[in-house]
């Protein structure tokens, strides 16, 4: 029954996803709202969880800030949900960075 915020003070940060619309990431006292990176289309979203917690683990490995690790995590997220099954999606960097800097403008890789 505690609030997210509250919940949020007890770990490092606080990842919530909300499927279409987008997540929510808790750390050190502030949030940051995530939002989609729209996919191509929907087909099936059976291991977009995963695909999102993916990103997030190469940000954090990179030291990436909570927003562009949230959002890489998006990006991979709409990248697996345009596939059926959970693995049958194919990834490589530079599609991957073109998705990003189509969703958000920007490329984190610089």
């Amino acid at each position: 029954g505690r609030k997210l915020e509250r919940l949020a003070r007890d770990v490092r940060a606080l990842v919530v996803t909300q499927g279409a619309q987008g997540s929510r990431i808790f750390t050190d006292g502030k949030v940051h709202d995530i939002p989609i990176a729209a996919p191509e289309r929907v087909v099936d979203p059976t291991g977009c969880g995963d695909a999102y917690r993916a990103g997030l683990l190469y940000g954090i490995a990179q030291g990436w800030g909570w927003p562009d690790t949230g959002r890489l995590g998006a990006v991979l997220g709409a990248i697996k949900i345009a596939s059926r099954g959970a693995q049958n999606h194919r990834l490589e960097r530079a599609s991957v960075e073109a998705r990003f800097r189509q969703a958000f403008g920007y490329s984190p890789w610089g």
